[in-house]
């Protein structure tokens, strides 16, 4: 690593807070499609006409925004990720991290102690927190195509029956059903989750063609009679002893020659790589009692728990993520 390098690592939590504070403020929605000048943007905001043409100018210089003469535009990237109108809207997933900004701040003390930086109920306090974290993880996963890749990629067409647990917004959910409309699917998640998720299959146009159940997967048993179990970002939550105890239960929900999907950061026998999955185990050390595991954790937790054939699939970029199936 040259020196560059460094100085870029020490100081991009920089452009990270610019960013956030653009989409918080919602910049990006005020610009005309003949452009704005930074006066009109700060009198729409209500904010300090020095300053905002100070952030709009860092906004450019991150090439975010663009800039002619004395106005600036929106760049094809700020229209399809940041302004809120767009279906790939990615603002939802910014916003969710500008929450977190006091939480990273406590790193510190999580190092020192080894507990989480915040309460670990998974958002549940606020219907605010709780609607701002499951609308992030719609907002990623459409941004970024997660669902609809994999609804391209996996057969589900011999399947009947699918629970999604911890499914969130039901992002995934509702790209199995529109590929796959014979699939009875059901949703199960907490209850406060669940008012949300209820949100955004209306808008989606399939509320009541998907089955949800209020279930803590931890504290509750999956129904049986599933020919597909699909667990998407939930095990890097739960901590080792979690997991294992979900995998039987995932086990015994199943139908005979069922398959457990798991799509996750999937790590090296290092834990250092990907490094997208070993930087977010600090993201997991802050605020659950988790991290990212490897395949060979995964695979002989799901051995232990019946599973045969347990496989593993590098899903390509733009996903950061990857695949681990096993058959009952």
């Amino acid at each position: 690593m040259d020196f560059s390098e460094l100085t870029r690592i020490s100081s991009v939590f920089t452009h990270s807070r610019i960013l956030q504070v653009g989409v918080k403020l919602g910049v990006f929605d005020l610009i005309k499609k003949d452009g704005s000048s930074s006066l009109e943007i700060s009198k729409a905001l209500s904010t300090n006409p020095r300053a905002t043409e100070l952030l709009l100018n860092a906004l450019v210089a991150l090439r975010i925004l663009r800039k002619k003469r004395d106005r600036f535009h929106n760049t094809n990237s700020s229209l399809k990720y940041l302004v809120k109108t767009s279906p790939e809207y990615f603002g939802g997933m910014i916003t969710f991290e500008e929450a977190l900004w006091n939480t990273w701040a406590n790193l510190e003390k999580s190092i020192r102690s080894g507990k989480p930086a915040r309460q670990t109920d998974m958002y549940q306090k606020t219907e605010v927190e709780t609607e701002r974290f499951i609308m992030a993880m719609h907002s990623l996963v459409n941004a970024r195509g997660d669902a609809r890749i994999l609804s391209d990629m996996l057969d589900f067409s011999r399947a009947k029956t699918m629970i999604d647990i911890g499914s969130g917004p039901g992002t995934y959910a509702i790209k199995f059903l529109k590929r796959f409309p014979h699939l009875k699917i059901t949703i199960l998640d907490l209850p406060g989750t669940l008012k949300i998720t209820k949100k955004v299959l209306k808008k989606e146009g399939v509320y009541g063609k998907i089955e949800l159940l209020e279930c803590n997967y931890n504290s509750g048993e999956i129904p049986k009679g599933f020919d597909i179990a699909f667990l998407s970002n939930i095990i890097h939550s739960e901590n080792e002893e979690a997991n294992q105890k979900l995998f039987r239960k995932v086990y015994r929900s199943l139908n005979p020659g069922g398959e457990i999907i798991i799509k996750d950061h999937i790590l090296d026998p290092t834990l250092t790589s990907p490094a997208v999955g070993a930087l977010f185990s600090i993201h997991m050390l802050l605020t659950t009692k988790g991290r990212d595991y490897s395949f060979r954790e995964l695979k002989g937790w799901l051995i232990g728990a019946g599973f045969k054939k347990v496989r593993w699939i590098r899903l390509k970029p733009p996903l950061t993520s990857s695949l681990v199936i096993g058959r009952k």
